[in-house]
């Protein structure tokens, strides 16, 4: 233990001073030595501080521990169960970076800045001292003034921060330095913000304190790329601190499979037909489809080409579409098996995570609010699904975790699908979610009486929700529909009585027998537990075949079943277009340990996969060649990939707000969430506010938004959904073609890899080759390329400004300090609606470029980009 002592700064104002001199001599007793280390900064992570305003407490040991090169911290390792599950620390905790620096003889500036109370300590003795925060309670505070940076060359103070200089004379010999960091507390959420010791002497320019060699000065491009780098080691240790606090998890769900494997060995395989034409089958799928073909009479479509190949698989697994080096790479190898390895290489890039996340989001009815979050909401369970598919974690574990419901429920954790407040049967939901997600079970309505399109009980439906909850559950009156005794007979039964008690019990035993194979079970006795093993049982031949069938629809436009959600209970009647290929897909994924990888690798790498795309009135075999798979069915990108893939060709940023409308973090995680500044469209969410009040809007947040929305994307999931409406919409070309967002796209502003490309020393037409591989992952057509050469040619050689330079993109940092605590006072709503006039502004063109020209250049990249080509899978 250690004892901070009594030490409190009064200096009430946000940039304030301190002057110590050190000299050579022993600590204060009470503080001891650090233990720094001589590589780096060390930090660590010290939970169950005492809730109060003070340091006047003794520090407990440290619960986490890591190194940084420098005295600058902007994220902070994760917390995870003994199952690797997301949990929650204790609010508040104390972050602590220590080293021992021998820093030159001479007086030197510090500047301390924080989010939450913080203190800086050299020698024990205290130098510099930051205000705790104060909880807020209404709206109705003023708009604070922007506080300017302490030094004006380092990045401006976000929302909330506060910094302090201290003026410190050295005299050359090693000292220790501690900076002790407060995180949450009473009322507030538990965030770091930015929190960093900058050193400099005389007029230098500050730089971060560290004992390393290379310095890290503090202007606002140095600080992104470290903050970036953090964020990327921090997202590294998380990894391997997941994979080890889960280690013994992993073990019981390597012996689960063991006992798969054996189960299913006993189950005899479907033979693999024999094919007639094999020269057009790549592996055993194309064999099963290429049967049905033949003996259909249907003639399957030709392969595709290559960059049509590579912009289908790449959007497909990474979500996006190819970059311009990845096509190049994919082009420059000529071994006959480059489509096999671009899919390998795919499959293991960790885009494949922020792909999936999306679908799931939607199937799983994940559902995060930032403003009031236990309204009906769920908690943000999306980075466990994220940490899920970058684990590549077997699917009946992903599952069984989800049904547990175990970790943390604000942190991302599994345990944030079980929160559904202001729900009269909230578990009954979770029921509904869980068996329309595994099972492919439609049972919506059973909720309020017997379904009367599918043969389900309102009992079944409440018991599994009994399973859930781990007691008998009763029937709400808001749940059940009342017959009046005047009226005419409804159409629907209701055999369950509101108030009756309906005890835990699994309701499908021709599904799935409730008899489970040994060692499946961790803890006999638990309700929740059982479930989780009977839906994800090897002998639950259902939850297998749905989930491949999910893998089929999502690359090959349609399921083996339909809808792939909402199955026969009595599966051998199902209307299966392949029924022994879906036997088959579930075997493979069974007895290779539930890995979706594997079973995407078999789809992506066929030949029914890869088949061209026709046009409609070229298609051949209508409906039945749908059904029969004789080609891909055309589909559109989903709204994430849209997003996503617009971003990537134009090489920007979304330079978008914190997704909260409490940034200075003054709230309680149960009234106001943060859910981060989005790099993924999947890390979006609503951002509606009660009253709608422009004061609490986010605008370049809500200009992506907009295009989502329109794209088929939910801003409110309450519902499970596997297919969004797709209907064609005026607003989809419209958003697109004269949105915010699509003017950011195609300015060619600083940022924009295209205003790159068009300086680069190059004839005319390889430019437009470039900006069509850029875009479309293809080479132009004669005809586009005279077109597009001729709108180009005309002041192309003097295109270029010269002596203009690159302008930064505009820094959200400079955002205004409008807050929950202040959005009800005029000068706010003036102050974001002046932001929202300026994010519809969009990015500022780039000087470097000759106008006229520069505009001819955005209206080719506008028109490739709003081509129906660019929002459709090849």
């Amino acid at each position: 233990m250690q004892r901070l002592g009594t030490y409190v700064h009064q200096a009430g104002a946000a940039v304030a001073a301190t002057l110590l001199t050190l000299v050579p001599g022993p600590l204060a007793a009470d503080e001891g030595p650090v233990d720094g280390s001589a590589a780096g900064v060390t930090v660590e992570i010290v939970e169950n501080v005492p809730d109060q305003p003070s340091w006047d407490f003794e520090i407990p040991e440290a619960v986490d521990r890591y190194e940084l090169p420098a005295f600058g911290l902007v994220s902070l390792p994760k917390k995870y169960t003994d199952r690797g599950l997301l949990a929650e620390r204790s609010n508040p905790f104390i972050v602590s970076a220590t080293a021992k620096l021998a820093l030159p003889a001479g007086e030197y500036r510090l500047i301390l800045r924080s989010k939450n109370a913080a203190r800086l300590l050299v020698d024990g003795k205290p130098v510099a001292e930051t205000q705790f925060l104060s909880p807020n309670a209404s709206g109705h505070e003023h708009v604070p003034e922007r506080t300017a940076a302490a030094d004006p060359r380092t990045p401006a103070l976000l929302p909330g921060h506060q910094e302090q200089i201290a003026a410190l004379t050295l005299d050359g010999d090693p000292h220790d330095f501690r900076l002790l960091a407060f995180v949450g507390g009473k009322r507030l959420r538990p965030e770091i913000g930015e929190v960093w010791v900058a050193v400099a002497q005389g007029d230098q320019p500050p730089e971060l304190l560290s004992p390393a060699t290379t310095t890290i000065p503090l202007t606002d491009a140095s600080w992104a790329s470290y903050a970036a780098d953090c964020q990327r080691q921090q997202a590294q240790r998380d990894r391997q601190a997941r994979q080890a606090a889960g280690a013994h998890e992993a073990d019981y769900w390597a012996a689960r499979h063991d006992i798969a494997r054996r189960e299913w060995s006993d189950r005899p395989a479907v033979p693999v037909p024999e094919v007639k034409r094999l020269d057009a089958a790549f592996n055993d799928i194309d064999r099963f489809i290429n049967a049905r073909l033949e003996a259909a009479g249907i003639i399957p479509e030709t392969l595709c080409d290559d960059l049509a190949f590579l912009r289908r698989v790449t959007l497909d697994t990474a979500g996006v579409v190819p970059s311009r080096a990845e096509i190049e790479a994919f082009l420059a190898d000529q071994s006959p098996n480059r489509r096999s390895s671009v899919i390998d290489r795919l499959l293991a890039d960790p885009r494949w995570a922020d792909h999936w996340v999306g679908y799931w989001q939607d199937v799983l009815a994940e559902n995060p609010g930032i403003l009031k979050p236990t309204l009906n909401n769920t908690g943000p369970f999306r980075w466990w699904i994220h940490e899920s598919f970058s684990d590549n974690k077997p699917f009946d574990r992903f599952a069984t975790e989800l049904v547990r419901m175990d970790g943390g429920t604000w942190s991302g954790g599994p345990a944030g699908f079980a929160m559904a407040t202001q729900n009269d049967a909230p578990m009954a939901s979770k029921a509904h979610v869980i068996a329309k997600a595994f099972l492919g079970l439609e049972m919506q309505c059973a909720r309020c009486h017997d379904a009367p399109f599918q043969p389900f009980k309102q009992h079944e439906l409440f018991s599994v929700a009994a399973m859930l909850a781990r007691e008998p559950q009763q029937v709400p009156p808001t749940s059940t529909v009342i017959a009046s005794e005047r009226a005419r007979r409804p159409l629907i039964e209701v055999t369950l009585e509101p108030g009756v008690p309906v005890a835990p019990a699994w309701p499908f035993s021709e599904l799935a027998a409730a008899e489970l194979p040994d060692g499946i079970l961790q803890n006999p006795i638990d309700p929740r537990e059982r479930l989780a093993a009977i839906i994800t049982s090897p002998r639950n031949v259902r939850f297998a075949q749905v989930i491949v069938n999910r893998l089929w629809q999502r690359y090959l436009g349609a399921g083996l079943v339909e809808p792939v959600d909402d199955w026969p209970v009595d599966w051998p009647a199902a209307d299966a277009s392949h029924a022994e290929l879906l036997e088959y897909l579930a075997r493979e994924l069974v007895t290779h340990d539930y890995d979706l990888k594997h079973v995407a690798r078999l789809i992506l790498n066929s030949h029914t996969y890869q088949r061209a795309v026709p046009a409609a009135a070229q298609s051949a075999g209508g409906e039945s060649n749908q059904r029969l798979f004789a080609s891909p069915l055309r589909r559109r990108l989903s709204a994430e990939q849209l997003v996503d893939s617009l971003f990537l060709v134009a090489g920007k940023d979304m330079h978008c707000e914190e997704l909260t409308m409490d940034p200075e973090g003054r709230r309680p995680v149960t009234e106001m969430q943060n859910l981060g500044t989005p790099r993924r469209a999947w890390q979006f969410t609503s951002l509606s506010n009660e009253r709608d009040r422009p004061a609490l809007s986010l605008p370049v947040a809500q200009s992506i938004v907009d295009v989502l929305a329109a794209y088929g994307w939910r801003e409110s999931r309450q519902n499970p959904l596997t297919v969004r409406e797709e209907a064609a919409t005026p607003l989809q070309p419209m958003v697109l073609a004269n949105g915010i967002a699509g003017s950011r796209i195609t300015r060619l502003s600083d940022d924009s890899a295209l205003t790159e490309l068009a300086l680069e020393d190059r004839p005319v037409q390889q430019l437009v080759e470039a900006v069509f591989l850029q875009i479309l992952s293809r080479g132009p057509t004669e005809d586009e390329r005279q077109t597009f050469v001729e709108l180009l040619n005309d002041g192309y050689d003097d295109r270029r400004v010269a002596g203009a330079e690159a302008v930064p993109a505009r820094s959200l940092r400079l955002a205004s300090a409008v807050s929950w605590s202040n959005h009800l006072s005029p000068e706010a709503t003036r102050i974001k609606l002046d932001l929202e006039r300026i994010a519809r502004q969009g990015d500022p063109p780039t000087t470097r470029l000759q106008a006229d020209w520069r505009e001819r250049m955005e209206d080719m990249a506008w028109a490739l980009l709003n081509s129906p080509e660019f929002i459709f899978v090849p």
